[in-house]
């Protein structure tokens, strides 16, 4: 009986061994029973939910619902009578009995919809601040630039890399990087996902999406993604090891940069998942209006269906939030801060909502100019960022409020100027601000004539300057290369030599390091293909600094 609904089964994961063994033998009893055997009904239900728990837990048990509830449409899909069928109260077509009144028991629903709204309740009060969402981007851009040049150069990718730069500069699932999403150019900063989203529940739509970069790169690397990693013929079973590797990619690149939540089932890495929610976060930054609320431009941009008034399917998305810092270097922005910039335009599902407002008819226009003339709401707040920046256009009076100083920080800063005296708040900011660049000139200059190369590693990390992070990253290199040469016997024992495997020896941002490492390309590549060592080699049980260590003084 298996084989016939199973070979029917479609996209999807299929159930495991012993879940089709219940729905075989539930199919069975199910043959001659009537929708008015509600006493044999109950008790199957009951037998079934038993069974259920006996390997999964209560939260999980709608989950094998769901497949028993995909297995009764097909195998009955031929065989509905009067006597078997009922209307779907809500999808108002006729299906087999079973497909309603065989379901998680309404115990079991109470207390997992209690455990949602805990769960809406945590995340709404416990949230992680982007201080420097551009950190974060410049990030992803590099991963994603990093291997388009290594296609063009040597006809290779790597695919987790590539995935793991998507995932956060277009926000996709791993599954929709690698084989479902079908993407297609837009706009310089959009693209339209035109099918392959998961978890539309049968729904086919189309919608257009920002990415955080220009969208001629981001499909570039989409491209040969799609070009050089065929995943067409995969299931999701065979997919889930290639999902490992987007993941591995994602939590190596961005975790020291990303900041993570305490989950209530005590999560705390940094995964795809959560690189969703920092997109959503950074396109709001970027591209919401501001008279746009944030759930909405998120639903919007993640494709789900309109519900006017409810917020809960974006709220999985919110987990993280612009932090003051960016806000007061968008002076005070904190939506849309790129909105009016040559070749960003409002995404259609938000600018024909906004005409609709205005009582406009909807704009078709591209051209970000454009939509401004048509659209009197919009023109009245982009009008301010469409012009150049002047001397002008800048506010005579600094306020805390300007700055998009939070209350808490405006109560701290009341309490220092009353303390010193301070009357003058625009007075004080420019002290301030001459006060940091002298700083960030002097650290600049302090160490002008310092022989950085014989200077030791443990102080080398803690001059901040860039002929200092140089030879840090040198050292890092020749301690690998030594290690490699010198210590190792065997392949296992080897570390390719890469950005990740350089900053997990003595740290630093990536911004810095990518750009050294493709300095010194042809060094390092040729030292890996003495090897022939490859990323996979990298994928060790212990972290490369247990087993090579960059020696305090220079021994070159």
């Amino acid at each position: 009986m298996s084989e016939h609904w199973l070979k029917e089964w479609g996209q999807g994961k299929p159930p495991s061994k012993w879940v089709i063994d219940i729905i075989d033998d539930t199919l069975s009893r199910l043959e001659g029973m009537t929708k008015e055997d509600e006493t044999a009904i109950a008790e199957l239900n009951k037998e079934i939910t038993e069974k259920f728990l006996k390997k999964v837990l209560p939260t999980s048990v709608k989950n094998y619902y769901t497949y028993l509830h995909k297995a009764v449409r097909i195998h009955f899909k031929d065989k509905l009578t009067s006597v078997n069928s009922i209307k779907h109260p809500t999808k108002g077509i006729f299906e087999h009995f079973a497909c309603t009144l065989i379901d998680t028991p309404n115990d079991i629903k109470a207390m997992n919809l209690g455990l949602q709204r805990e769960a809406l309740d945590w995340k709404q009060h416990n949230v992680a601040t982007l201080e420097e969402p551009e950190l974060i981007v410049n990030r992803g851009r590099e991963l994603l630039e990093s291997a388009i040049a290594s296609y063009e150069k040597k006809g290779f990718a790597s695919y987790a890399d590539l995935g793991a730069a998507l995932a956060l500069l277009v926000g996709l699932r791993p599954g929709e990087i690698l084989r479902d999403a079908v993407l297609e150019a837009s706009s310089p900063y959009t693209v339209i996902l035109s099918q392959g989203q998961a978890k539309t529940r049968g729904k086919k739509r189309a919608y257009e999406m920002p990415t955080l970069i220009e969208a001629d790169t981001v499909l570039k690397g989409y491209n040969i993604l799609r070009n050089t990693f065929k995943a067409d013929l995969l299931n999701d079973l065979e997919l889930e090891s290639y999902k490992n590797n987007i993941r591995f990619q994602v939590e190596v690149n961005f975790r020291e940069i990303v900041p993570t939540l305490s989950r209530l089932n005590e999560e705390t890495t940094v995964n795809p998942q959560r690189l969703r929610a920092v997109y959503d976060a950074i396109a709001v930054f970027y591209y919401c209006p501001p008279q746009v609320k944030d759930f909405a431009f998120i639903k919007v941009i993640n494709g789900h269906d309109p519900t006017p008034g409810k917020a809960d399917a974006a709220m999985h998305y919110l987990d993280y939030q612009i932090g003051n810092g960016a806000i007061v270097r968008a002076r005070g922005q904190r939506q849309g801060i790129k909105l009016g910039q040559p070749g960003v335009k409002i995404i259609d599902g938000i600018a024909d909502k906004l005409e609709k407002t205005d009582g406009q008819s909807p704009v078709k226009e591209e051209n970000t100019n454009e939509l401004i003339n048509n659209s009197p709401a919009l023109m009245r707040f982009l009008k301010k960022e469409d012009q150049p920046t002047t001397p002008e256009a800048v506010p005579l009076d600094i306020t805390p409020e300007v700055l998009g100083l939070s209350p808490e920080w405006v109560t701290r800063l009341e309490a220092v100027m009353k303390k010193t005296g301070q009357t003058d708040f625009k007075a004080m900011v420019c002290e301030l601000v001459k006060q940091e660049i002298k700083f960030r000139e002097g650290i600049r200059n302090r160490h002008q004539e310092k022989d950085f190369q014989s200077m030791p590693l443990s102080k080398l990390k803690r001059v901040r300057h860039p002929d200092a992070a140089a030879e840090k990253l040198r050292r890092a290199f020749l301690a690998i290369k030594y290690h490699n040469s010198n210590v190792a016997t065997e392949r296992s024992q080897r570390w390719y030599i890469n950005p990740t495997s350089i900053h997990k020896l003595v740290g630093g941002r990536f911004s810095t390091i990518t750009p050294w490492c493709e300095a010194h390309f042809d060094e390092i590549n040729s030292h890996n293909q003495t090897y022939e060592l490859t990323e996979g080699d990298n994928r060790k049980s212990v972290d490369i600094n247990e087993m090579v260590e960059v020696p305090e003084y220079p021994i070159d």
